[in-house]
């Protein structure tokens, strides 16, 4: 396989490919996949009103009509085709500094990328040049194979775990090899997959290697049933994404055309989720009565709650903005509800919380804040990042909280003294600097399995 054949050798490679299942064994396929619509659709069926609720009352996009049933309207592949699916916001990031190592690893090769959420979809269009992105279809068999038979890629790439029955069906019935990248496994992740027994496990061998971001990942893969020869530990795709701080010079600016005091205090709650923000609050209520023109930024997980996060700073007797409708605003809390701007608040601020950690949602990316020069805390729930977390506390790069009441404290230390916000931005500097390469190692194992196609 290489990348400048033409359309009909596209479709020659295609067919080779489906040699290698036989018309027996790609009919057994097809009956399963048809098997498994039925648990699919009673699923979608006790789902469809959270869904509605999504849509409808807390204003997400549903997306194309087209795309959800797998009509990509994609032309057919004149050379080598790589498919890259990054769900959220999360992966689309980490598929970035994979796809430019791709494209150095693999010139000529076409990238398309789908996603699940219309604001993933969003941001790949914009930060991602010369790819087709569009939205994963439901995953029942019908919309699965009608897809396959348009795109026909060489290589299907799923960023961290995106296991779909069908789509996995679709992909063994035509030999298109997967591949997962930046594969992680939360604990409570790794509970709900052990509880479909033996399809997880199906599902665990289809993959042709999975690029593990750390060992405990790795070795949550090999629990659930993926084959330890095809497990490679590659590190944190994201990463590779990271730049460092921003000059001091961009805050100056910034601070100067919204009239922010100079040398005043301002600090991220990023990615929070419902019942942190109230602890989030409470700690910029505190940090006020020390330094009373600080600033919070605020950025919610999902950003159409921001309205109702406006309303509750408002309700608790804050000066509150939203950020879009601000024009630039030195207000005591502002409520980022833009979708991207979140690395942007990191690097005109002094300190930053993680959300997701205050509750039991695992964490967020530890790393983005530390290395926007931040100094950074979380909470005692990071499940989904305990081996970043770990090398950030050991260097003393990181602050971890037992609890919620240790983030006001916490704050007035960071307040005080310039020079222990200073001293940890420099420790997380030296991690930043000893962390990354994930991209390119792989895409090097990518190109091996390229080779064999």
């Amino acid at each position: 396989m290489n990348g400048n054949g033409s359309g009909r050798g596209a479709g020659v490679r295609a067919s080779s490919g489906r040699d290698r299942v036989s018309r027996l064994s790609r009919f057994g396929l097809r009956v399963f996949g048809l098997l498994l619509d039925l648990p699919m659709l009673l699923v979608g069926l006790l789902l469809s009103p959270w869904l509605l609720h999504l849509v409808f009352i807390q204003g997400r996009s549903f997306g194309s009509i087209f795309e959800r049933l797998g009509w990509w309207s994609i032309s057919l592949p004149v050379r080598e085709r790589i498919w890259i699916h990054a769900a959220s916001v999360g992966e689309v990031r980490a598929a970035i500094p994979l796809i430019d190592a791709l494209r150095r690893n693999r010139p000529g090769a076409e990238f398309v990328v789908s996603t699940m959420t219309t604001g993933a979809r969003d941001l790949a269009r914009h930060s991602i040049a010369d790819v087709q992105v569009r939205l994963l279809p439901f995953d029942f068999s019908f919309f699965m194979h009608a897809l396959l038979l348009q795109l026909r890629p060489d290589l299907l790439v799923l960023v961290e775990l995106e296991l779909w029955p069908n789509l996995l069906l679709a992909c063994r019935s035509r030999s298109v090899p997967v591949v997962v990248v930046n594969g992680r496994i939360s604990r409570s992740g790794a509970k709900k997959l052990s509880l479909l027994g033996p399809l997880t496990k199906w599902m665990m061998k289809v993959p042709a290697q999975v690029c593990a971001r750390g060992e405990q990942d790795a070795e949550r893969f090999l629990a659930l049933g993926a084959s330890a020869e095809k497990i490679r530990i590659t590190g944190e795709l994201k990463h590779d994404a990271l730049e460092g701080p921003s000059p001091l010079s961009r805050r100056e600016q910034h601070d100067h055309s919204i009239g922010f005091g100079q040398n005043e205090f301002r600090w991220v709650a990023g990615c929070t989720h419902p019942g942190e923000e109230e602890l989030v609050l409470k700690a910029h209520r505190s940090l006020l009565d020390a330094k009373p023109a600080s600033q919070l930024l605020l950025a919610p997980r999902h950003v159409e709650r921001a309205a109702s996060l406006l309303q509750l700073s408002r309700r608790l007797g804050f000066e509150a903005v939203l950020q879009s409708t601000s024009g630039g605003d030195c207000s005591s809390v502002v409520i980022i509800d833009r979708i991207g701007e979140l690395d942007g608040a990191y690097r005109i601020s002094d300190a930053a919380f993680v959300g997701g950690s205050l509750v039991p949602h695992g964490g967020h990316n530890l790393l983005e804040p530390v290395a926007a020069g931040c100094a950074t805390c979380h909470g005692p729930f990071i499940d989904n990042f305990t081996d970043l977390a770990q090398i950030l506390e050991d260097a003393d790069a990181i602050e971890g909280l037992a609890n919620a009441d240790q983030l006001g404290p916490l704050l007035d230390r960071w307040v005080a003294d310039q020079e222990l916000r200073r001293r940890s931005r420099q420790k997380g500097m030296v991690v930043v600097g000893q962390l990354g390469g994930a991209a390119d190692r792989c895409a090097g194992h990518l190109a091996q399995i390229l080779k064999y196609c």
